[in-house]
């Protein structure tokens, strides 16, 4: 017996060959200081352009509400408000706050954009320099998060030294505002990739992404399967801070006061991209043995640490992650486990 698939759609039973094909589209731009690529699939052109303009539109709304860079931005007007001066916010900005201090809170403080004093002390922005011993013992003493107190929709910072950074935590919100909007689009999938950092919408074919050998990005170490979510990763192969004749990590610790120590690359998958943001450099800060603990101990996020080591590259990663990993090849990673 031969059976025929059929599709109906608004009352026409049409053969399921004859259903309109998917159209994807993508565009490459710059925004946040990075490049974004805009991967966008639906019922046709018209409609796939559309919907990556709504997810552009929606980075560069984030971008005009994050930035430090510019002075007019609810960031730059929180960072310049007199200590405990009520700060009014937006309900997105207030919502992206919030979720930042959860991630400060849940990783220790190893995660902590509000050392923005810290960063200018080792000239994160102008190429570099190394403090002295007395000025990092001072900084060390500055406050990072928990100056910032917020109630609502309102802000108050506690300390005239906090100085919130977004680097640690603007392109996750950013790409979490682009997934909303195209929630609401009339798009059925969509990839966005902005400057490294990975964001998937819709119910889509898994995607595969490249993991880099943190010592040579040229080079794929392993390659990762995801159907959902976001991914984020941090190391110190193409953003190493050089002074004088030594290179140092771009990662402080807040703890310490000084940069981390680099050993490879730390990448996370957790269910939105802020989230992702966040624990890719909190957790590097912990390091491997520590930032592999606490991702087994947090539902939803699982975690990949390569490291370097004299012999080679190893790979360690959390149980939701490890069949979803392949070899990059001849000359990738050593070991797995």
């Amino acid at each position: 017996m031969i059976i025929s698939l059929l599709l109906i759609i608004h009352g026409l039973v049409l053969p399921v060959e004859e259903r309109p094909a998917l159209v994807r589209i993508e565009r490459h731009l710059a925004v946040m200081g990075t490049t974004v690529t805009i991967s966008v699939e639906a019922r046709d052109r018209r409609a796939a352009l559309d919907a990556s303009e709504k997810a552009l539109e929606a980075l560069q709304r984030t971008e005009r509400r994050l930035s430090t860079w510019r002075k007019d931005t609810e960031l730059s007007r929180l960072n310049e408000a007199a200590v405990n001066e009520p700060v009014r916010l937006s309900s997105e900005f207030a919502l992206e706050l919030s979720h930042a201090k959860r991630w400060w809170k849940a990783t220790g403080g190893a995660f902590d954009p509000g050392i923005g004093k810290l960063s200018e002390i080792w000239g994160l922005r102008s190429g570099g320099t190394k403090p002295d011993r007395d000025l990092l013992d001072w900084a060390v003493g500055l406050p990072g998060l928990e100056a910032l107190g917020i109630d609502g929709h309102t802000a108050v910072r506690r300390h005239p030294d906090l100085n919130i950074d977004e680097g640690g935590f603007g392109k996750g919100a950013g790409l979490d505002d682009a997934i909303r909007v195209l929630k609401d689009s009339d798009a059925t999938a969509a990839t966005i990739n902005l400057g490294g950092q990975v964001a998937l919408f819709g119910a889509g074919r898994p995607v595969r992404f490249d993991v880099a050998d943190p010592s040579d990005r040229q080079r794929t170490a392993l390659t990762l399967t995801i159907d959902r979510g976001a991914l984020a990763t941090s190391g110190n192969s193409e953003r190493s801070l050089v002074i004088g004749e030594r290179a140092y990590s771009h990662i402080l610790d807040p703890h310490s006061g000084m940069p981390v120590r680099d050993f490879g690359s730390l990448t996370v998958w957790a269910d939105d991209a802020l989230a992702a943001d966040c624990l890719s450099t909190g957790l590097y800060v912990l390091g491997p043995e520590r930032a592999l603990e606490w991702a087994a101990k947090h539902e939803g996020i699982e975690i990949l640490v390569l490291e370097s080591t004299g012999k080679g590259l190893v790979a360690r990663a959390t149980s939701g992650l490890k069949d979803r990993l392949e070899s990059g090849g001849p000359g990738g990673v050593l070991s797995f486990h």
